[in-house]
């Protein structure tokens, strides 16, 4: 195996976790590797069973050309979303399905022990097909708040406050942690798995409890000084407004446009008293369905707020394409329109003209998925463990995948290397 560079097997298993079936010609075109690489490394990877035949397309010439694509059961990763009202886990396999999930309500005001972190990752991580510690080849956590130069933790809605997880997790686990914050991995799902796929220059908004933006620039993310790039929810829109916003000042797109802020619009313009732990931003949005009138209202301003935001953002960064994932996918027929009327009125027009606005394929998985293909990433990374790897239906103990015997680089990957080819 030391005569076919390791760089091969990256770009080949790459394209076809991405294009899923793809025949030789596909990845002699996509990888621009020459037709003798591209055989010498499928040859190794059909040998290892990392990819398998699965058909062939009928031709009228020649001979028929041969489906390809990832073995799932090569390699499985557990794949963590630590969200601020849930926790959710899941075992995904080589190509990034979800195998099995499970899930857990987060107590508001109240500190996440890290033992229920530890005890969702072997939840899930008995469910593995096949018996044995080997078959896992890594953890990947997408986390809210923010690292420090320690990696340490900070996340106010989980009550952490400096928390070395990496650390804690590879002692507990003896497995590769790897840790990313969650507007990331929205991104990375969406650049990997979803619209951004055939996009050099888009944005992604995604709205929740909070409002972010990731930006690409020529297929690259862009991350900014302190990777903070894309805070776009603290963008004063209503200068005016009451609204109050949780970095302390007012008239936030994220003090209107966040799921907890539409619901508390609503419930003052209900003037309904009391908050209710069953009402939520979908209730809103269906009520605005049925032709609630207050409900429509804040929709109205959510819309006009969101779309006047991205046209701004338009005209800074000239996008091609703006995905828009989280809450508001729930709602799109509502909101998409008032979003492409604002971004249309306030964006210039050589810019904005034939900017296309989309909502995620992804749906709510859209972080686990993101931390899955983080996993998935840098797994492929390492050359020499990617070139090891090997599946055989006989091998029912789940070794074939070699766990790294030296302490692997810092838990932030490189943002280029993850998200470029």
């Amino acid at each position: 195996m030391r005569r076919t560079a390791g760089q091969w097997l990256y770009d080949i298993v790459a394209f076809l976790y991405q294009r899923r079936t793809a025949t030789r010609a596909d990845i002699i075109q996509s990888t621009g590797l020459n037709l003798g690489s591209v055989s010498t490394a499928l040859q190794h990877l059909l040998n290892r069973g990392v990819i398998r035949r699965v058909g062939a397309l009928e031709s009228t010439v020649g001979r028929k050309a041969e489906l390809l694509q990832l073995n799932p059961d090569a390699a499985y990763f557990i794949a963590v979303d630590l969200g601020a009202t849930r926790i959710r886990f899941a075992l995904t396999d080589f190509v990034g399905d979800l195998r099995c999930r499970w899930e857990q309500d987060v107590l508001q005001g109240k500190e996440l022990p890290v033992s229920k972190v530890i005890e969702g990752i072997r939840k899930v991580r008995r469910e593995v097909p096949r018996s044995g510690d080997g078959a896992i080849a890594s953890v990947a956590i997408s986390y809210p708040g923010s690292m420090d130069s320690d990696g340490a933790i900070h996340a106010v809605n989980l009550g952490w406050s400096g928390l070395p997880l990496e650390k804690t997790l590879r002692r507990a686990l003896h497995l590769p942690v790897f840790l990313e914050r969650d507007d990331f991995t929205s991104v990375l799902a969406e650049r990997w798995l979803g619209r951004g796929q055939e996009s050099r220059y888009w944005l992604h908004l995604e709205t929740g409890n909070g409002v972010g933006l990731g930006i690409f620039n020529g297929g690259d993310p862009v991350r900014g000084f302190r990777h903070m790039a894309g805070e776009i929810g603290h963008v004063i829109a209503e200068p005016d407004a009451s609204d109050l916003c949780n970095c302390g000042r007012r008239g936030c797109v994220e003090a209107i446009a966040s799921s907890p802020n539409i619901v508390r619009q609503y419930l003052e313009a209900s003037e309904i008293t009391g908050y209710s732990e069953g009402f939520s931003v979908t209730e809103v949005f269906e009520r605005a369905r049925l032709g609630d009138a207050k409900a429509r209202a804040v929709i109205e301003r959510v819309g006009r707020v969101l779309g006047r935001t991205l046209a701004f953002a338009a005209n800074l960064l000239n996008p091609e394409l703006i995905v828009l994932s989280g809450d508001i996918a729930d709602a799109s027929e509502l909101l998409v329109p008032l979003i492409e009327d604002e971004v249309q009125k306030y964006g210039w027009q050589k810019i904005v003209e034939g900017l296309r606005i989309s909502v995620s394929s992804l749906g709510s998985d859209i972080r686990l998925k993101g931390a899955a293909t983080l996993a998935f990433l840098e797994f492929i990374r390492d050359h020499d463990r990617l070139a090891d790897l090997s599946y055989s239906r006989r091998a029912s103990s789940g070794t074939a995948i070699r766990q790294p015997a030296t302490k692997r680089r810092s838990a932030r990957p490189s943002a280029n290397a993850v998200l470029s080819r």
